[in-house]
């Protein structure tokens, strides 16, 4: 006849197993957290194209010209809404808030709905901030006048998301990326915070 005996397991295998599990966690993060970030950014860039398309029948409701290589053109001439962000203005031609979060922000409060962040000037906004009309803080170049910008890069982002550059660079980087919706036809695009640079001081920062 045969006796058994169960036998539990000692501390130090126990600290054993936990460490396999940790490791193996760690190295499954590792792997499948650039292929979330992708899948977020397919998300994205798919929220910007919709709202892109928003902002093109927008202009063509309100007979909006595109932007031309210096002229200087109001907001109102582009056929751009009237408020910063446009999420209200907008919701009759996205008929969905949630295209105006992106997937990958958690910076920004659960509650709000809108994560993008809007890159022209309404004379509200300089009211509102006591500038002068026609300016407001724009993305790499500070407090300017939209219309200035857009004369000089025609193709200027007027809504972009900084939500992917914070998940890969989370201790920030002094070259920003973005994707954005730009000008003259709201088209989605990556650029650099430097593009836009280059472009207003012809190659000097």
């Amino acid at each position: 006849m045969m006796i058994t005996t169960n036998r539990a397991l000692t501390l130090v295998e126990l600290v054993t197993v936990c460490a396999i599990i940790v490791v193996l966690v760690g190295i499954v993060w590792v792997v499948m957290a650039p292929a979330r970030e992708k899948a977020r950014q397919a998300v994205c860039l798919s929220n910007l194209t919709q709202i892109g398309h928003a902002f093109r029948m927008y202009r063509d409701d309100w007979d909006g010209v595109e932007p031309q290589k210096g002229v200087q053109l109001e907001y109102w001439q582009l056929g751009l809404p009237p408020e910063t962000p446009p999420v209200w203005t907008l919701e009759p031609y996205t008929k969905n808030y949630s295209v105006w979060r992106c997937p990958s922000d958690w910076v920004t409060l659960p509650t709000a709905i809108n994560t993008y962040l809007p890159n022209y000037c309404t004379h509200e906004d300089a009211a509102m901030h006591n500038l002068e009309y026609d300016k407001c803080w724009l993305l790499g170049v500070g407090v300017k006048s939209f219309k200035e910008m857009i004369a000089k890069v025609p193709d200027w982002p007027v809504l972009y998301c900084e939500a992917h550059h914070q998940f890969i660079y989370p201790n920030d980087w002094e070259d920003k990326f973005y994707f954005g919706v730009s000008l003259p036809d709201f088209a989605v695009r990556r650029f650099h915070r430097s593009d836009i640079v280059l472009k207003l001081y012809g190659g000097h920062k």
